[in-house]
């Protein structure tokens, strides 16, 4: 009986620690989604100088250590300098799959920050900067709804995945 006792509490406490996790993932988004803005905003700083190439601003964001696109930015930087023909469509295309695997950003989230990347270098400073500003506005939206992800979907499983482990452990007793 003490073993179905320790089996039951080891199964409600796992069951907390897996909705702990995923409400954690939710938590998580949000804060890459404000790095990301933040790292925008370096960009249209570094643009506003006009004294940097596109390879030398990524690789100026992939110093920073505390944002969690290091990795892309640093990659795409070293495909940047790499002077082996490829076109900036492809060098992106190749980098772009570090920021699906190693990030929690959405399909549409990365796609926005994809188009401002590729319209970088093709216009005047000025409409570069509307560009990033305008893709930072789109962000800050997405933020606000990933808030309320925070609070209804991250408590939600929380809370689901908790009862469900309770549910079974009661069962099982």
């Amino acid at each position: 009986m003490q073993i179905k006792i320790f089996l039951v509490g080891m199964l409600i406490g796992c069951s907390y620690l897996f909705g702990e996790e995923i409400s954690k993932r939710y938590v998580r988004r949000h804060r890459q989604l404000n790095d990301l803005i933040r790292i925008l905003e370096i960009m249209r700083m570094d643009l506003s100088f006009g004294m940097y190439t596109l390879e030398e601003i990524f690789r100026n964001i992939s110093l920073k250590e505390e944002y969690d696109f290091k990795k892309f930015f640093s990659t795409f930087a070293d495909s940047l300098l790499k002077e082996d023909g490829k076109r900036i469509e492809d060098i992106l295309e190749d980098s772009i799959e570090i920021l699906y695997r190693d990030t929690y950003l959405k399909k549409n989230e990365i796609e926005e920050l994809k188009k401002l990347i590729l319209s970088l270098g093709k216009s005047e400073v000025i409409s570069q900067e509307r560009l990033i500003d305008l893709t930072v506005e789109n962000l800050k939206k997405i933020t606000t709804e990933s808030k309320d992800d925070i609070k209804n979907k991250g408590n939600l499983y929380k809370k689901l995945i908790l009862f469900s482990g309770i549910c079974i452990g009661i069962i099982l007793i």
